[in-house]
């Protein structure tokens, strides 16, 4: 299929979605910052092309009144403001954050030997832990009666504790849907690396980034056919990079050819959950973060989440001479404590103070407030779906729209999408490449340099198992596969549509051939001053 007769099915897929017509479904370009429509008629444009946007007011109010230092004049653009990185804040709790000398609740790690120990560590929980776990197992759809919850230092300790406790020696196989390189995962595949295991991966195609389904099917029936011993089966639901969305089809193959099932709901939305068919497909292990719900730590990044299905438990059975680094078993404990204040521990401070899992003494009952989870449930699955979906699907084509100035022959499109593009179903994520006139890509890397100096939440990130476009293969025989980097943007529940504007505003000024060389040029002239002031330290 050439480019034109991509982008004509890509017009016409997006119309179907966008019923309501846009001036962004028509043969319109930008070639300059300069030519982009204002902020308003830009919004009207989104609402035509997605009426139902209008009824997601809501979420418009929560955030002017609840959030509204995500709306200040030199904020910084974090469209996920649930992500692991920032957890999310309103701006009460903000106020009352920043005059406290101490937490609400105090952490302590306790190292463990086994798994058996790991699980009756979690289970002696004090009254403070115990609500918070019902809280959030509530928030997962997740029955106590059948899954134990442990607290792990952050997301990649819980992948780690997987790794080291799991039985690899009699279920000898790992095999991950990843798309992306992801640390937490690559830390999974370490270990089991060092245990003579020998990770397999599904493949997935380009640009598109789906996965190849075929092959996925091959390598999970494979071991059924020649009788082989199973292994763990690492699945998210969607991507946190490009926003491709799987099917829970595979967890259910995965389980009907006795794999174990690790789910990673760590791309999902903050109601996400409400979509999660549990009741039909349990997983063995389930892994999640919650440091927008518990805030964060001087010394931790966040509470990540491992849930063990109680009649899977014995799946994490490795025996301690197994273990490759003891460090890896370590389980948190959340207590609720006294704020200090100038040597002074007052209930008044204790009870006005308030953070993401907010903790308040009254008749001796610990009450833990989960502000950023409660504000998620008044909006809804159904208006937070909607919301993100228009932003996102909107996003897309408008970053499509951008292009470097020439003939209608010679046009050279400034940003090429990685990942699904028009598809309804596909998550929050935005992957892309941004290219210069003369078609030469722009490296990811600095982009979001410039991004992080306007105040503008992009990252770079890495996709990989990509099928080349020939299939070539090694000498070895094994299939060669791509590593792309790429441009990443992910919105969250509390986002809008001017923090979409400005990305695309950002992305636009690349459309200026000046503004890469001058940063190359800053970038070498820095280089150089602090290669000449190393040079004076050394002569001095």
């Amino acid at each position: 299929m050439t480019q034109k007769q991509e982008e004509e099915e890509e017009e016409l897929e997006f119309s179907v979605i966008a019923p309501g017509g846009s001036f962004l479904t028509k043969d319109i370009k930008f070639t300059s910052q300069e030519s982009l429509p204002p902020l308003r008629t830009s919004f009207y444009d989104l609402i035509t092309a997605f009426p139902d946007y209008l009824q997601t007011n809501q979420a418009d109010h929560l955030r002017s009144t609840e959030y509204q230092n995500l709306s200040c004049s030199s904020r910084h653009v974090l469209l996920s403001h649930t992500s692991q990185q920032q957890p999310l804040f309103s701006y009460s709790q903000f106020r009352q954050l920043s005059g406290l000398n101490n937490s609400l609740f105090t952490l302590s790690c306790t190292q463990a030997s086994s798994g058996e120990e790991m699980l009756s560590l979690a289970r002696e929980e004090s009254q403070f832990q115990t609500r918070m776990r019902k809280r959030i197992m509530s928030f997962m759809n997740l029955e106590e009666s059948e899954y134990d919850m442990i607290l792990t230092q952050d997301r990649s300790s819980a992948f780690k504790t997987v790794a080291e406790l799991y039985c690899f020696r009699t279920n000898p196989n790992l095999l991950t849907v990843y798309n992306y390189e992801d640390e937490a995962v690559e830390g999974m595949i370490r270990i089991s690396e060092k245990k003579g295991v020998k990770p397999k991966s599904a493949e997935f195609s380009w640009p598109s980034t789906e996965l190849v389904s075929e092959k996925l099917k091959r390598t999970i029936l494979r071991s059924k056919r020649r009788r082989d011993k199973r292994g763990l089966f690492v699945f998210p639901l969607q991507s946190l990079v490009t926003g491709a969305s799987y099917s829970y089809s595979w967890m259910s193959l995965a389980q009907e050819n006795q794999w174990h099932v690790l789910l990673d709901t760590s791309a999902l939305g903050s109601k996400d959950m409400d979509t999660l068919g549990l009741s039909l497909f349990r997983p063995d292990f389930l892994i999640c973060s919650f440091t927008e719900v518990l805030g964060h730590d001087d010394d931790l990044t966040g509470f990540g989440c491992l849930f063990v299905k109680k009649s899977s438990s014995q799946a994490l059975s490795e025996a301690s001479e197994g273990i490759t680094d003891p460090a890896n078993l370590t389980v948190v404990k959340a207590e609720q404590s006294w704020i200090t204040k100038n040597d002074e521990t007052t209930l008044e401070d204790h009870n006005k103070a308030s953070t993401s899992a907010t903790e308040i003494e009254e008749d001796d009952k610990a009450i833990i407030e989960f502000r950023g989870l409660d504000h998620a449930d008044s909006l809804g699955l159904i208006l937070i779906t909607r919301r993100l979906k228009s932003l996102t699907l909107w996003l897309v084509r408008a970053l499509t729209c951008l292009k470097h100035p020439g003939s209608h022959q010679t046009e050279t499109p400034l940003v090429k999408i990685c990942g699904p593009r028009k598809r309804p179903d596909r998550g929050a994520s935005v992957s892309f490449n941004v290219f210069d006139w003369q078609g030469e890509k722009v490296d990811p890397l600095m982009v979001e340099r410039l991004a992080e100096r306007e105040k503008v939440g992009l990252r770079c990130a890495y996709l990989q198992k990509i099928g080349s476009v020939r299939n070539k293969k090694r000498r070895d025989g094994q299939s060669m596969s791509l590593r792309v980097s790429v441009v990443s943007v992910r919105l969250g529940f509390m986002t809008n549509f001017d923090d979409v504007f400005r990305v695309w505003g950002f992305v636009s000024r690349f459309l200026d051939a000046d503004f890469v060389e001058k940063e190359k040029w800053r970038k070498k002239a820095l280089e150089t001053k602090k290669t000449n002031k190393q040079m004076t330290g050394v002569i001095v």
